[in-house]
């Protein structure tokens, strides 16, 4: 068994080897900027289907709405390769938490999915009331945890950048 000096120097050791190919028995350096490039990818396809769908109707509207969903549910993918690194930060527990109520990541696949399968069917006004009520969520919730995601990325990163999700031109003030 370790003594706790050797465990605490291990420790330090494990934390001044920036360079290492793996962090521990979570994730590379390489999964983490992975996971956070191809979330930030994802969340920004789902801002820019939600800034243009005022402008789209039918079978436009439809397919880029499937695009958009099928990015969104992609987001959960790159979301548990965070979820495991930073298991013990508080601010991504309290953004994990947020994700994980009904009514803020749910609330948005649950919209797309609409858009997806009767956009179609839907007027302008339809159209234009289910993306305020997508983006009244999104970005008031979803966006700010998934900013908390980032930010705890980017500093274990450390390469100067800090992402922020992609906010759609339509977000309310």
């Amino acid at each position: 068994m370790l003594s706790s000096i050797a465990i605490s120097f291990l420790l330090g050791l494990a934390s001044l080897t920036h360079a290492a190919p793996t962090l521990g028995a979570r994730a590379s350096i390489s999964d983490i900027a992975g996971a956070q490039n191809a979330w930030a990818s994802d969340t920004s396809h789902v801002s820019q289907f939600l800034s243009a769908a005022p402008t789209l109707s039918g079978a436009s509207l439809t397919s880029q709405a499937q695009a958009a969903l099928d990015a969104e549910l992609d987001e959960l993918t790159r979301k548990a390769v965070l979820d495991k690194q930073f298991a013990a930060d508080p601010s991504v527990q309290a953004a994990g938490a947020t994700l994980a109520r009904p009514d803020t990541f749910q609330f948005v696949v649950d919209g797309l999915r609409q858009f997806a399968t009767q956009g179609a069917s839907m007027s302008a006004t339809e159209v234009n009331a289910l993306v305020s009520r997508i983006n009244n969520t999104r970005c008031k919730n979803v966006l700010p945890a998934i900013d908390a995601y980032f930010r705890a990325a980017s500093s274990l990163l450390d390469n100067g950048l800090t992402a922020l999700a992609n906010r759609p031109n339509n977000c309310p003030a």
